[in-house]
């Protein structure tokens, strides 16, 4: 495999939002990796499922990358995301609502892998948006 950068690493992560390819995934974390914001993330294979959960509720949910800041061995992330709510989300049945959001999460990078994560994802934004719908 040809040597990747930190921010190259974050960058094809991002990637797989919008391919939805899942084995890719294996390749940018860690096993053992731990997202200290999602308490059920504590390995590659939880970092799927929550994929796979955020991809049935968002099918269509793209990221477009607007910084990617590196220091060290971490990398800080800050992108937008769209998407359409057509399946179940945090009890929330599909509503069809276009949501957009901005997220910030920082990476740290070991030997080419994603290891750990801490990021802010604006859960109670996107659950207004969703809830939007029934205002009317």
């Amino acid at each position: 495999m040809d040597s990747l950068t930190n921010k190259e690493v974050v960058r094809l992560f991002f990637e797989i939002y919008n391919s939805q390819d899942y084995e890719a995934t294996y390749k940018y974390i860690a096993p053992n990796y731990i997202d200290h914001g999602l308490p059920q993330v504590r390995r590659v294979d939880d970092a799927i499922e929550i994929l796979k959960t955020t991809h049935k509720a968002f099918p269509d949910i793209k990221v477009v990358i607007d910084d990617l800041i590196e220091e060290n061995d971490k990398v800080v992330f800050r992108g937008h995301f769209t998407a359409t709510h057509l399946g179940e989300f945090v009890g929330m049945a599909s509503t069809g609502m276009k949501v957009e959001f901005e997220a910030l999460e920082i990476f740290k990078i070991e030997n080419q892998k994603i290891t750990e994560s801490w990021g802010y994802w604006p859960l109670s934004e996107i659950v207004s948006q969703i809830q939007a719908s029934e205002k009317f």
